[in-house]
């Protein structure tokens, strides 16, 4: 305003804000320089909704339009172009002020609360900038503190880089120390491959000794057996299978595992040589407890290794470990497997003990596997 009362009504400039506002509303009821400036001006500043508006051919669009700008609440620009519109008539110019006059009620009472709202942002304001300097000061602090810290790591680096490279000086001394031995010494090599074979040699032969010691036990049960042994070996109930009546009778025999349609042939086999059939499928729908009770009810155990599960495996070989039982595994389960297994277990009976034949065996076969190499 005071911008266009300098060029139009250059008398009003020294007014004060109230006079000059209300001067321009005196002077806006007629026709003169400064009412056609405040016109050109507003008609600038609103230029497109009062051409958007113009387009209206009537009264009721033009309200229709008003009531629009007052629900999205763009009031100022659409309050000039509907007033100053031709088909604004002084029904819609009253209805257009008396809503006017509640809005600025409106508006006073947000800006009440605005100012309220003001007022508590700049509260919050000062005590998060409280709030901020305080923190700023313990990262400072903090900052300081984790300098010293990484002083004290350096000046530790260092000297862990001088012991480094001290002890990397006396490693280097020490290794042509090293050299100039082995240079005095050429034979060294020589002698120490001669130490490992004659340790290779000594554990060799106390090998050797075990199983001359176990070789020796079984011939003099050999040749101390009654003759029905020889008929074990050559008497036949199936083919391939032996019939060690004299050896079997009164021995419970426990199979574990084995397919279900050779199980017949097992009972069949087991019990024309003597002895007492018992069977367990492995855990695959008999239960664990009953393959507890059956090794304790057992004297000698046959374990069909290649159908049974790893749990059931290990029972048996954890249960004949721990009692001394007699047990031999098959892999193939068929009824020559379980005769070989019974062979084995009738000549298991010159030893004392499985660990004892175990250990025997397997010093064998690692001694031939490192004559081999």
């Amino acid at each position: 305003m005071r911008r266009l009362v300098v060029k139009a009504a250059p008398e009003m400039a020294r007014l004060d804000d109230y006079a000059l506002h209300s001067a321009a509303v005196q002077m806006g009821r007629s026709r003169n320089r400064l009412a056609e400036s405040i016109q050109d001006e507003l008609d600038q500043r609103h230029a497109t909704i009062v051409k958007a508006l113009r387009r209206l051919p009537d009264r009721v669009s033009l309200e229709a339009a008003w009531q629009e700008a007052v629900t999205a609440g763009e009031i100022a620009g659409a309050l000039w172009a509907t007033l100053t519109h031709p088909a604004c008539d002084p029904i819609l110019a009253e209805v257009i002020s008396q809503q006017m006059h509640m809005i600025q009620h409106q508006a006073g009472a947000s800006l009440r609360l605005d100012i309220a709202h003001y007022r508590a942002l700049q509260e919050e304001n000062a005590a998060l900038a409280r709030s901020l300097a305080t923190a700023q000061q313990r990262c400072e602090r903090q900052s300081q503190e984790k300098a010293g810290e990484l002083e004290q790591l350096q000046a530790q680096l260092i000297r862990t880089r001088s012991e480094v490279i001290s002890r990397d000086t006396e490693l280097g001394a020490l290794r042509e120390e090293l050299e100039a031995l082995r240079a005095a010494v050429p034979d060294q090599a020589a002698r120490r491959r001669l130490e490992h074979q004659l340790m290779y040699q000594e554990e060799r032969n106390a090998r050797l000794c075990l199983e001359n010691a176990r070789l020796r036990k079984e011939l003099d049960a050999a040749l101390s057996a009654p003759a029905p042994s020889v008929a074990l070996a050559n008497a036949s109930v199936l083919p391939d299978e032996v019939a060690p009546e004299a050896s079997l009778e009164g021995h419970r025999i426990l199979c574990v595992g084995g397919r279900e349609n050779v199980v017949v042939v097992y009972r069949k086999l087991i019990e024309q040589a003597g002895g007492q059939f018992l069977h367990h499928d492995g855990g695959v729908e008999d239960r664990f407890g009953q393959l507890d009770s059956a090794l304790g009810a057992a004297d000698l155990v046959i374990c069909q290794t290649g159908c049974i599960s790893h749990n059931a495996y290990w029972r048996v070989k954890d249960h004949c470990k721990r009692t001394g039982k007699r047990c031999a595994f098959v892999e193939n389960p068929s009824a020559a497997g379980l005769a070989r297994g019974l062979r084995c277990l009738l000549s298991d009976a010159l030893v004392e003990s499985q660990d004892e034949v175990q250990t025997a065996v397997s010093g064998s076969a690692m001694t031939a596997g490192m004559q081999q190499t």
